[in-house]
């Protein structure tokens, strides 16, 4: 038997007080006699396991009613970036009376959003660290490589007016995000300088669990516990919730390919967390590993004061020179002498078989950056969590997840943001919003599929080396041009797909096309026209005006 099913009783006698800070207490009326004697027991052995009484009681039953006919669900939310701030406003913005009939959802959410540094944003705050201790990817001078109108969420536009530039800076993007918390009243659900250092399901035993790889039917939506450390006081914090998302994002831990004969290397090597400044590489020269958006863009700017640059790409086929930035093959090796290798790996015919005629070697690279990415990390989630949950570094795939977003096996966890090359914070809201809803009765939503087929559903997901063929496993939760009909999907899901969500998607779909063109047709060091184009939506034709461009002329729309 489920104990939670026995709890109706106790629901007065756990009563959350939500401070304006978010903070939480809860109080016990002193009717302990009323409780049914297995429950006291219970409730005892958690007192000397060093909860309170009061905390063991609301462990016990987290879901509630508020007199009104509304169960409260509690909701914890893992991080204050964009993802936690688009996850927070979903659930908030569920608790509104219908706009139709004019009535309270059948549901209400509290929400706690439990954020580590003391002000929201994630990777988006800037801080002049040190050059010794820096572990934030942000740099001083990024621009957004995405234009502002495609980047915003839904319901808080940007942009669009042709006065200022499309492609902003990093502070810019942080009072972007200031502004919708303010907007939508989010501060007073975050809980600031609180590091979660554990995650646990609590499972409910039941005899079937040893089922579908140790879970149960009716242990699915299981509640999960929270332990974390407030920062300013150290004082350690349990709480139980009905739901958990996860929006910790995947820019904290490194990546960097090995690289043989590294040791032989005489000058500084790095990752790109670590960059900041151009002028720290001022004469130098520079190799940057890796030519996605973060390695082209770094190379440009240390191109401006470097002797010289060579920026590698494992799908560029031979050696060309931008003036000092040189675009180079894959990088090998590291020679005896501390020479780079490079080499274009070059398909002679239709078999499998690659050969490497082309090679190249340079003596004279002084630091070698590694624009290589990042793994997903959740330092929080252990062998004591419960949890299966596999997240290997290096590979770059997280599972077993449902639609790479809700925990397979127990979807009253999701994973917010964790697919990338996409415009991250539409993803987000939809993702958000997709979650919210299967904790509604929202009209139009597609509830979940049945465990065994979300299980399924995971495995194919995990072993599909992402949308395109042939695949890779660090490609999993690759999406760039199928991240549209994930969103469809999502948006099916949610009950949110209609007309207008249509013309959103497809605007984006146009923006999105058209601003990465124009980054592509760009040469490594040369100038970044691309980012003076000014866009403005237009959502009812599914296209956009350019308001201003230094590439062709300014009337020419999509």
């Amino acid at each position: 038997m489920v104990l939670r099913s026995r709890l109706t009783p106790l629901t007065a006698l756990a009563v959350a007080i939500v401070s304006p800070t978010g903070a939480r207490a809860f109080q016990t009326t002193a009717i302990i006699s009323s409780i049914p004697r297995s429950i006291r027991v219970a409730s005892k052995r958690a007192i000397t396991s060093s909860k309170s009484f009061a905390t063991s009681v609301a462990m016990m039953s987290t879901t509630k009613n508020n007199g009104e006919g509304a169960n409260i669900k509690r909701i914890g939310i893992i991080g204050g970036g964009a993802a936690g701030l688009a996850s927070a406003r979903a659930f908030l913005r569920a608790n509104q009376p219908d706009q139709r009939e004019g009535t309270r959802r059948n549901v209400q959410f509290e929400v706690t959003v439990l954020e580590t540094r003391n002000s929201i944003g994630g990777i988006w705050e800037y801080e002049d660290e040190s050059k010794s201790t820096k572990s934030r990817p942000m740099y001083r001078n990024l621009r957004t490589n995405l234009p502002k109108e495609l980047m915003a969420f839904r319901e808080f536009s940007w942009g669009g007016d042709g006065e200022e530039a499309s492609y902003v800076t990093h502070r810019q993007v942080h009072q972007y995000l200031a502004d919708y918390a303010k907007e939508f009243n989010l501060l007073e659900n975050i809980r600031f300088g609180c590091r979660v250092n554990h995650l646990k399901v609590l499972h409910n035993n039941d005899d079937d669990s040893e089922k579908n790889g140790g879970v149960s039917d009716c242990d699915t939506w299981p509640q999960i516990n929270l332990e974390w450390i407030d920062n300013e006081n150290n004082q350690s914090h349990t709480q139980t919730f009905d739901n958990i998302c996860i929006c910790n994002g995947h820019y904290a831990l490194p990546s960097s390919p090995p690289l043989r004969g590294i040791e032989s290397f005489s000058g500084r090597v790095i990752h790109a967390i670590e960059y900041d400044d151009p002028n720290d590489f001022a004469g130098q020269t520079v190799l940057c590993v890796g030519a996605r958006a973060s390695g082209a863009d770094i190379a440009r700017e240390i191109g401006l004061v470097a002797e010289r640059v060579y920026l590698s790409d494992s799908t560029c086929d031979k050696m060309q020179e931008f003036g000092n930035v040189v675009l180079m093959p894959k990088t090998q090796s590291i020679d005896e002498n501390g020479g780079v290798n490079f080499s274009a790996s070059i398909k002679k015919d239709n078999s499998d078989n690659n050969e490497t005629d082309d090679e190249w070697t340079v003596n004279d690279v002084d630091v070698i950056i590694f624009c290589s990415g990042y793994d997903y990390s959740f330092p929080f989630i252990n062998e004591e969590s419960n949890l299966d949950l596999k997240s290997i570094p290096g590979e770059r795939r997280v599972k077993p997840l449902y639609e790479q977003l809700w925990h397979a096996p127990h979807p009253s966890l999701s994973f917010i943001g964790l697919p990338h090359s996409v415009v991250p914070f539409p993803c987000f809201e939809i993702q958000s919003a997709a979650v919210v809803s299967q904790l509604t009765s929202k009209d139009g939503r597609i509830p979940l599929p049945s465990l065994s087929e979300r299980l399924a559903a995971a495995e194919r997901d995990a072993n599909s080396g992402g949308p395109d063929s042939p695949g890779r496993v660090q490609d999993t939760h690759f999406l760039g041009s199928h991240q549209w009909d994930y969103c469809r999907q999502l948006a099916k899901i949610g009950g949110m797909y209609d007309d207008a969500m249509e013309n959103y998607l497809a605007t984006n779909k146009a923006l999105y096309d058209r601003s990465g063109k124009e980054r592509k047709g760009m040469t490594p060091g040369g100038d970044d026209l691309y980012r003076k184009t000014r866009f403005r939506r237009v959502d009812g034709q599914q296209t956009y005006e350019i308001l201003h461009s230094e590439l062709e002329p300014a009337t020419a729309s999509g």
